[in-house]
């Protein structure tokens, strides 16, 4: 699939699977708008990358930055804590408003295959007793606020929206073969680099409006 040259805004662009996405995005041929807080330190150099300043949990000068875009991808992320998480949902929030002021309507925004009860189809161990862990007690607040984020863009008929929901996160070597398993992943683990590829392939006509897609590596 061929996809055309467009501007796209990254948040999160400092962040492992941000700094994937930007480097495959250069790769194809689109101009990136790297969104951190300190631009001074972005690692990549590059003629159509712009690094700029943002932080979005102050609405204040993301209209600025998102002008002239085509579309914006999020990959703001946070670990695991045990204290209120808000930078998914606060993130969504001041997004889609810049979104609005600016008239950019295309979205694709970084959720977890674990936001919402998966299906038990990973084995016992995992559908049993790590999955319920996780979701239950470690990464309890981090998934509380994906589903206020995930709930809000449900919300925004005027933003076309995509959450990606891959399954465990792991650093490879290269894009690896990725398939999209629909609203919850399949396998155990996905790629950073195929998280990566699934979302520039959102950015172009076969784009899944309104969805969500669970890229995770075969």
């Amino acid at each position: 699939m061929t996809i055309s040259p467009t501007t796209i805004a990254v948040f999160g662009a400092s962040g492992a699977t941000g700094l994937a996405l930007c480097e495959q995005a250069l790769a194809a041929g689109h101009c990136v708008i790297a969104a951190v807080r300190r631009p001074q330190d972005f690692p990549i150099r590059h003629e159509r990358l712009t690094a700029r300043k943002a932080d979005v949990s102050d609405s204040a000068g993301l209209a600025d930055l998102i002008a002239g875009t085509n579309a914006v991808c999020s990959t703001l992320g946070a670990p695991y804590s045990r204290k209120e998480i808000t930078v998914y949902s606060q993130g969504a929030l001041h997004i889609v408003a810049a979104m609005r002021e600016t008239g950019v309507r295309r979205l694709v925004v970084v959720s977890a295959g674990l936001t919402f009860r998966p299906p038990k189809v990973y084995g016992p161990v995992m559908d049993w007793i790590v999955i319920p862990l996780l979701r239950g007690r470690f990464g309890k607040t981090l998934y509380e606020d994906m589903r206020r984020m995930e709930s809000l863009l449900e919300t925004c008929d005027d933003i076309d929206w995509t959450i990606m929901r891959p399954a465990r996160l792991e650093d490879r070597e290269g894009v690896t073969d990725y398939t999209n398993d629909g609203d919850f992943p399949l396998r155990n683990f996905t790629a950073r680099s195929a998280l990566a590829a699934a979302m520039c392939a959102e950015l172009g006509p076969d784009g899944h409006i309104h969805q969500r897609v669970s890229p995770t590596t075969r």
